[in-house]
């Protein structure tokens, strides 16, 4: 493997707003491990959806 090959890690939730997460400002949940990832790489802050509905899969 090549060193110079980025690791990418999406991580995609369920129900968890934008402020939901310490390294945003919340001023009770703690998450330091998303935080550290945050802190050491890129954060993606403006994601739309097409179709912001809860539907049956």
């Amino acid at each position: 493997m090549r060193l110079d090959t980025p690791n990418i890690v999406i991580i995609l939730t369920d129900d968890l707003g934008y402020g939901d997460l310490s390294c945003q400002g919340h001023p009770l949940i703690r998450t330091p491990n998303i935080d550290q990832m945050a802190n050491n790489g890129q954060c993606c802050t403006s994601f739309y959806t097409s179709s912001p509905l809860c539907n049956p899969s």
